[in-house]
Formats: structure tokens, C-alpha cells, sequence
């Protein structure tokens, strides 16, 4: 299914935090681990990196997303939304920014309350809100079910409905339309002999419930589509994906879509 993973490290504890679940990933697919080492200007005279590819050049995110469309198949990066404090951090953050603007293909992301990864992704938490953009994260999901045998949960959080005081119920057609898009996504991969449930719920804050529903469910992996410019390449601004990566004990798996080249 991929030719490789590529595990994109500034050498930093924080970064390498994704080497792991690049291993994971590479043992899942059957396929060769890659460490591309992303310079910073901060980085130690004595960084050993032996058997380490190092994006060189002006523009590393390039490199990291040519390391992985130049084979057929493709390969699956993955990386770390932060690296070094200081300017490292921004430098690597800033990279990471860049390849969600450009990578029109499967990346895996880890955040900051990443736990070690299981032995093994058994389930698999996929979040829709209705629109074309959140559904394009579908096939890829179906692939990944099929591939490594994972259970899928389908999850739209919304905002809360309703007057608490009398009970009253307003449901907006964006929430129908919600609705409608998980059952018929849930039908398709049930035709498609994948275990799927789905669920939607209502928070106040659509990440954190997100990510409280990903806690119950005891998932593996949360996947998502990005949605341009309000989506993950927005890395220090409050969005809805963004606040998943940071909250997330699990990977993230992301997707940016064609139709937002």
C-alpha cells in the first residue's frame, strides 16, 4: 500500500516522539522505515545522524513531500506538530505548516499529549461535519480498514441544540445534513465488510469532544480532512483540527483534499 514511511525529526525529543508511530506504521504496511532528519540552526555540533537522510535546501517541506509522491506507490510521512523550543521549534513547526498547505496525500501527525503507542491499531475514529472536504477522508479510511483489519467509528460533534429551559429543539439543516452524511458513510463501509459505529455527539468545544469521545472509545488513530486555510496548516490559530493534534493521545491521521489545491 506504500512504498515506505518517512519519519521527519529535527532530532528533538518532541519530534522523535513520531518515530514510533512511524514504526508502527511501517511494521502495519509491511514496508521500510525512513528518518529525514529537517536542519535547524540550533542544532548541536555533536547530533549524530548516521543512516539518517537530511533534507537539505532552502525549502525541507519540498523534500519531505517529493520523498514521498516520487514512488509508485507513494510513501506515508509522518511527523511531529512541534519540535525544539526557540527557533527550532518555529522552524520545524513552520515545516510541518508547510507540507499540510502542499501534501495532498495520507499524513500521519502527533501532538504534544501523544501516549506510547498500542502494540497494534485495532480502531480507528474518524471525524465528519457534513461538507464534501470532511468526506474526502473516506476512501482513505476504507483502505486503511481493509489493509489492517480496524474497526471504524464515525463521529460528527456539533454544537448544542436547543432551548435548556424549555426543552425546545431547533436542529439546523447543517446538522441534518451531518446526520445524513454519516449513516450513508456508515452503510457504504458496512457494504464493504468493515465493523463500523457511529455516533453524533454535542460539545460546546468541537475538539474536545473529539477527543473526550476518542477517550471512551479507547480508539487507536483519529482521522480527519483539513479544510485549507481554516484547517491544520494553521497551526498556531484555534482551529477545530488543530485543537484535536494538541489534545490527541493517539496519532492523527489527516488528509488535505484535491479540490483545496
Amino acid at each position: 500500500m506504500y512504498a515506505r514511511v518517512v519519519v521527519g525529526t529535527d532530532g528533538s525529543q518532541r519530534s522523535l516522539r513520531a518515530v514510533p508511530v512511524g514504526s508502527r506504521a511501517a511494521a502495519s504496511f509491511g514496508c521500510p522505515l525512513e528518518l529525514v532528519h529537517v536542519p535547524a540552526a540550533d542544532d548541536p555540533d555533536d547530533l549524530d545522524l548516521t543512516g539518517v537522510r537530511v533534507a537539505r535546501g532552502a525549502d525541507p517541506a519540498s523534500e519531505l513531500i517529493r520523498l514521498v509522491s516520487e514512488t509508485d506507490p507513494p510513501g506515508l510521512l509522518c511527523l511531529s506538530s512541534r519540535g525544539r523550543s526557540g527557533l527550532a521549534e518555529v522552524v520545524f513547526g513552520s515545516v510541518t505548516a508547510a507540507v499540510l498547505r502542499s501534501l495532498h496525500a495520507p499524513l500521519v501527525l502527533t501532538g504534544p499529549a501523544l501516549q506510547n503507542p498500542r502494540p497494534r491499531w485495532r480502531r480507528l475514529l474518524v471525524c465528519l461535519d457534513g461538507s464534501d472536504i470532511s468526506a474526502s477522508i473516506l476512501p482513505v479510511v476504507e483502505a486503511w480498514a481493509r489493509h489492517l483489519d480496524l474497526a471504524v467509528r464515525l463521529l460528527h460533534v456539533g454544537y448544542p441544540i436547543g432551548d435548556p429551559r424549555t426543552g425546545d429543539v431547533d436542529v439546523p439543516e447543517e446538522e441534518r445534513a451531518a446526520e445524513r452524511q454519516i449513516a450513508t458513510a456508515a452503510r457504504d463501509l458496512e457494504a464493504a465488510g468493515i465493523a463500523v459505529h457511529w455516533s453524533v455527539d454535542e460539545h460546546t468545544e468541537v475538539a474536545v469532544g473529539i477527543n473526550e469521545r476518542a477517550s471512551r472509545a479507547g480508539v487507536d488513530l483519529i482521522a480527519l480532512a483539513t479544510h485549507g486555510r481554516t484547517g491544520l496548516a494553521r497551526l498556531i490559530a484555534g482551529s477545530v483540527a488543530s485543537g484535536v493534534i494538541r489534545r490527541a493521545s493517539v496519532p492523527v491521521l489527516t488528509l488535505r483534499p484535491e479540490q483545496l489545491r
